[in-house]
């Protein structure tokens, strides 16, 4: 009775993964590729859209300089760095 239980158990597995190979897993591969490729043109559009406002961005503001300034920041004082040595290379 055990080994009629057990060969029927390994049949039942095996067609059942069968079952599964053939229709369920296909199924789940392509909504799973359908996903992706949502996901993708999802993406493709909208950097197409940022790159439609850049282009438009640049043809309303073209021709125009915009010069930031750093404020009031003024040099160091390079004296304070150090004292400059000049000398010579002596051939003896």
């Amino acid at each position: 009775m055990g080994l009629l239980r057990t060969i029927l158990f390994i049949a039942a597995f095996y067609y059942g993964f069968k079952l599964l190979a053939r229709y369920v897993f296909p199924w789940l591969l392509k909504r799973w590729v359908n996903k992706k490729m949502g996901q993708f043109q999802n993406q493709a559009n909208s950097q197409f859209q940022d790159q439609q406002k850049a282009q438009d961005f640049a043809k309303e503001h073209e021709g125009e300089v915009k010069i930031k300034s750093r404020g009031n920041q003024t040099k160091p004082n390079i004296d304070d760095k150090g004292d400059f040595v000049d000398y010579e290379d002596v051939d003896e």
